[in-house]
This record gives C-alpha cells, structure tokens and sequence, in this order.
C-alpha cells in the first residue's frame, strides 16, 4: 500500500474519531441545559402537586366520616334527653281507690312528658314488692306502713295518698327531677343493692 494511501485512512479514522467525540461531548453538555432541568423540575411539580391532589382527596374521603361524627353526636344529644328520664313509683294496693285514681292521673299525663315513665308494684299481695317499699321506706327515713299510694320521685319526694292537689305537686316534682343534674333514683339503687324478686308494672 501507498504511503499516500495510508496517510488518508489515517487522516480519515482521526477525523472520526474527533467527530464521534465531539457529538458525545455536545450530548452531555446539552443534558445538563437549563432547559432540561426545568423538566425535571417540572416532573418534580408535578409529583408535589399529584401528593397534594391524594392529600386533599382524603381530607375530602374524611368529611363523610366527620359528617357521620356529627350525626353520631347529634344521635348522643337526642340519648342523653333520654338518660334524663325521670321515673315515678307507684306503691299500690289492689282494690285500692285512691291507688285507682293516682293510675288514671299518671295514664293522662305520660303523653305530656316523654321523659317520664311511671312504674307500679302492688304491695298487698305481693310480698317481694311490699319488702322493696319497706327497704325504700327505710332508705328515705319515711315511716314503714301498709298505707297507700306512696308515690316516689328521685330522693326527695315520697308522698303516701293521693289527691288532685297532690297530682300538681308530682308534676312540679317530675318537672325539677329532670333538670336536676343530681336527681338520683332510689328504687334503682335499692333495687341494685338487693335480690328482690318483684314484679313491676308500666304505666303508659
């Protein structure tokens, strides 16, 4: 081979070379432009913006919840006017007329106050019923006796008889009982400090 001949093969393979070489160097240059860490930024906006997008999505998937917490408390509001009842006992003798009327009396008033329920326990013939009104007789310091109605509200009303005056008093007493944030029912109490076997009576 010529001198000549290969003096251009090796010109050319230099010139190559020096091509390849440059087209690498302007490619690494170029990667790191200004343009292209925009993009990058960008792509980094756009994941900060996608996580806001999540994070407001489930504080949105969160408002149902709180609505349901809303509708839980107003639930818990409307449970606790009913906590708030107030329960009248009625210790009654069978054949008893004043016992008779003090029943018509609490029968015409239940409607008017849906926190009130009214229980009776026939204390003449029943013998747990008439142990129950001796032990709360004996809890309030009132006198024991076979005399009735007694009529208990809370802890601090306990009436024997009945009358339409005295009918005004147990509506006025029922009416505190509720707004008293102290009101404390005795036959529960007495009922959960002993093992009677009593047999109570709604009145409605």
């Amino acid at each position: 081979m010529k001198k000549e001949t290969k003096t251009i093969i090796i010109g050319t393979v230099i010139t190559l070379l020096v091509l390849v070489l440059a087209i690498l160097i302007f490619y690494f240059i170029a990667k790191d432009t200004p343009e292209t860490l925009g993009n990058s930024e960008n792509n980094n906006n756009t994941v900060e913006n996608n996580n806001t997008e999540e994070n407001n999505n489930t504080d949105n998937n969160a408002t149902p919840n709180d609505s349901a917490s809303n509708n839980n408390s107003s639930t818990s509001t409307s449970d606790n006017n009913r906590e708030n009842t107030v329960t009248v006992y009625l210790f009654r003798g069978e054949g008893c007329h004043f016992c008779e009327n003090a029943i018509e009396f609490f029968e015409g008033i239940t409607e008017d106050y849906s926190y009130l329920d009214v229980k009776a326990y026939e204390v003449w013939r029943n013998t747990e019923n008439r142990e129950l009104m001796d032990a709360v007789a004996n809890e309030l310091g009132i006198e024991v006796s076979a005399s009735v109605p007694l009529i208990i509200v809370g802890d601090e009303y306990a009436e024997r008889g009945f009358s339409e005056r005295r009918g005004e008093m147990i509506i006025e007493e029922i009416e505190n009982a509720h707004n008293n944030e102290s009101y404390i029912d005795v036959i529960e109490k007495v009922l959960n400090e002993n093992d009677f076997n009593v047999t109570v009576e709604e009145i409605n």
